[in-house]
């Protein structure tokens, strides 16, 4: 079942296990991917494809993104998937997606996307007309983007690469993967109490395939987490967790 307008798309999903953890539930990544197809499944069904973001020389980067999680979305589980975006503020278009698990809300995503010229790489003020971007909302609900600062030095906890598996079709390291990367340095203890409750990131410049970034982090309080990825001294993402 699926329902498209301008406005708005939904559709339902089952939770494959191949997107979950060892407590069989949902993992961050796997909410995001959830996101991320939903927003490019919605586009595609207006009209907007692969081949008009290469007419136009452009692209949509996701500049930073609130997750919240009200419960756990186990394995199976069949959810309701709603997105809707909104007409631009300025350069960002703001896209505002929930799941529900029956009529239980089950998380919440604000995603902050911005249309990016792919040859000067310059921030698009506005689309062009060729692209034919239909989205007609003014407004679409907001989460709070906040991402506490460290309160003390950050420690470097490893390195990661921007490898083939992590990378998308720009041949940068894709969105939903930093997701990913981030749940691998914080205690797996922690999700045998229950899921993340909030994820807040936001990218500052993209890492492409082949390099290497340095994870620092700092548990600020317990159960809330702070991370930077850094290449070359280079600020490439900042991101809050909370349990």
């Amino acid at each position: 079942m699926e329902f498209c307008t301008p406005d708005r798309w939904e559709t339902r999903r089952y939770i494959s296990e191949c997107e979950c953890d060892f407590t069989l539930r949902l993992t961050m990544g796997g909410l995001l991917r959830l996101v991320q197809e939903a927003s490019t499944r919605h586009c595609t069904l207006l009209g907007i494809g692969p081949e008009h973001y290469q007419k136009t020389h452009t692209a949509f980067l996701l500049a930073k993104l609130c997750a919240q999680v009200y419960e756990d979305i186990p394995a199976g589980s069949e959810v309701l998937l709603v997105t809707r975006p909104s007409s631009p503020v300025r350069a960002v278009y703001h896209r505002y997606t929930t799941l529900a698990l029956g009529d239980r809300p089950a998380a919440a995503i604000d995603a902050r996307w911005v249309l990016v010229d792919t040859d000067t790489k310059r921030i698009l003020r506005k689309a062009p007309e060729a692209l034919g971007l239909p989205f007609a909302n003014d407004t679409v609900p907001e989460l709070p983007i906040l991402i506490p600062k460290a309160t003390g030095e950050e420690i470097l906890v490893g390195e990661e690469a921007a490898r083939y598996s992590r990378c998308d079709q720009n041949r940068h390291m894709n969105n939903t993967h930093y997701a990913d990367l981030i749940c691998d340095y914080l205690p797996p203890d922690r999700f045998l109490a229950g899921p993340i409750r909030e994820f807040s990131i936001s990218y500052h410049r993209e890492v492409p395939m082949g390099h290497t970034l340095g994870i620092y982090s700092r548990e600020e309080e317990p159960g809330r987490y702070f991370f930077l990825g850094k290449e070359e001294g280079q600020i490439c993402f900042e991101a809050g967790v909370r349990f």
